[in-house]
C-alpha cells in the first residue's frame, strides 16, 4: 500500500482534526489518526472519546489501499510542517505495525496500530433529529456566547453551551455563575422539532474551528451526541446530560437606569485603569453621573487609577464594582458601536446589550470592592 500526497493537502486536512489528538493518552490509539476510505473518498479521523473530528483528505495517488490505517497524529503533522513547500510525501506500509514516510531524501519510520481498535463514535439513534442550517448563524452564536462558559465547574452542566434550535430561531446561552451571555438570530432551519442540547466546552471550540463561513451544515442531534457535517469536515461531540439553569430568571427585568457608551472608548478606559486593579479579583469601579462614567481601580499596594469618559446618562449618581475581564469579554463579543448598560442599584446585576441588537443580552454580577 502506498499513498502520495502534497504537503499542503496533508497539513490542510490534519489542521481540521489535530485539536483532539493529545500527546499523552491513557489509550495509545488516541494519539493516532485514522485514515479511512468510504464512498465519499478518503478521510482522516481523530478522537479523544469526547469529541471526534474528521476531514476529507486529497491524495495525489493511492496504490493498493485495501484497509484503514492509523498513524501517530502529532508526529505526522510535525513531519509535514517540517518539509519544504509543495513537497510530495509518500506514505507506505512496510512491515506489520510500521509505516514509512518519504519525501525526496527525508525518510521516517512510524508505528501503526490496528485500525480496528480505533474508537469511532456512533451518533444516530432511533430518536435522532436531522436538520440543516447555515454555518454563519452557528458561528455567530458561538462567537457571542462561548466566552461565558464555565471551566471545570463542579456544576458540570455549566461547562458547555446550551443551544435551542427551532425552524425559525437559533440561540445559545452560556454562564459560569458570575456572568451570562445569551445570543441568537432568526434563521431558516429544516426542522419541525425544537432541539435543546448542552454542547461541552471542547466540542464548541473544536466545531467553531472546523467549520467555515457560509456553508450549509447538516446536523444530527441524538440523546447523547450531536454531529455537525459541513461536507468536507465533520465533528461529533458528546452532549452534557443535565438540566441547564432557568436563565430567564437571571436576566434583570426591573432596571430603571440606562447608560449608553461608545464601546471603543469604554474598552480603552477599562484597559488602562485595570493595570492597577487587584490581580486576584480584577475589580474596577464604575461611577455613573450625568453625562459621564468615572472608571477607577486600586490594589493592595495602594496604587490607584481613574479615567473619566463621556456617556449618555441622566439620573441619580450610582457606583458599581465589576470584574473588568467580564466587561471586556462582552465588549469583545459585540459588533455595534455603542453599548447599553441597564442597572437598578449598586447591588444588582447589570444588563448589557449591544445597541439595536435585542437578540444579544449579557448579564454581569456586581463585585464588592
Amino acid at each position: 500500500m502506498k499513498l502520495i500526497i502534497t504537503k499542503e493537502n496533508l497539513i490542510k486536512a490534519l489542521q481540521k482534526v489535530i485539536g483532539v489528538v493529545e500527546k499523552r493518552q491513557s489509550m495509545p490509539i488516541l494519539s493516532h489518526v485514522l485514515l479511512k476510505k468510504d464512498n465519499d473518498g478518503f478521510h482522516v479521523v481523530a478522537s479523544d472519546l469526547e469529541v471526534q473530528l474528521s476531514s476529507k483528505i486529497n491524495f495525489e495517488e493511492t496504490i493498493d489501499f485495501a484497509a484503514d490505517i492509523t498513524i501517530p497524529g502529532r508526529k505526522l503533522f510535525d513531519i509535514g510542517k517540517g518539509l519544504p513547500d509543495k513537497a510530495l510525501i509518500e506514505i507506505e506500509k512496510k512491515d506489520e505495525g510500521k509505516l514509512q514516510i518519504e519525501s525526496k531524501k527525508s525518510k521516517f519510520t512510524l508505528s501503526a496500530l490496528d485500525a480496528k481498535t480505533f474508537p469511532l463514535m456512533e451518533n444516530k439513534d432511533e430518536n435522532s433529529v436531522e436538520f440543516s442550517l447555515d454555518s454563519s448563524d452557528l458561528k455567530e452564536v458561538f462567537s457571542k456566547t462561548a466566552f461565558a462558559m464555565a471551566q471545570q465547574d463542579v456544576r458540570y452542566y455549566l461547562n458547555g453551551l446550551f443551544m435551542k434550535i427551532s425552524s425559525k430561531e437559533l440561540y445559545g446561552v452560556a454562564t459560569d455563575g458570575h456572568r451570562l451571555a445569551k445570543a441568537g438570530s432568526t434563521i431558516k432551519a429544516t426542522t419541525e422539532d425544537d432541539v435543546s442540547v448542552i454542547i461541552p466546552r471542547k466540542g464548541v471550540l473544536e466545531i467553531d474551528k472546523q467549520i467555515d463561513e457560509n456553508k450549509e451544515l447538516k446536523i444530527t442531534a441524538s440523546k447523547n451526541h450531536i454531529q455537525v457535517d459541513s461536507g468536507d469536515a465533520m465533528a461529533i461531540t458528546k452532549l452534557i446530560d443535565g438540566k441547564f439553569p432557568d436563565y430567564e430568571k437571571v436576566i434583570p427585568k426591573d432596571t430603571d437606569k440606562q447608560i449608553l457608551v461608545d464601546c471603543k472608548i469604554f474598552k480603552e478606559a477599562l484597559t488602562r485603569v485595570s493595570i492597577l486593579s487587584n490581580d486576584r479579583f480584577r475589580g474596577v469601579r464604575l461611577h455613573f453621573e450625568n453625562g459621564e462614567i468615572k472608571v477607577s481601580a486600586n490594589n493592595p499596594e495602594k496604587e490607584e487609577a481613574s479615567d473619566d469618559i463621556k456617556a449618555d446618562y441622566s439620573g441619580d449618581s450610582i457606583e458599581v464594582g465589576f470584574n473588568v475581564n467580564y466587561l471586556l469579554d462582552v465588549i469583545g463579543a459585540i459588533r455595534t458601536k455603542n453599548l447599553q448598560i441597564q442597572l437598578k442599584d449598586s447591588n444588582s446585576s447589570a444588563l448589557l446589550t449591544p445597541e439595536n441588537d435585542p437578540d444579544s443580552r449579557y448579564v454581569v454580577m456586581p463585585l464588592r470592592l
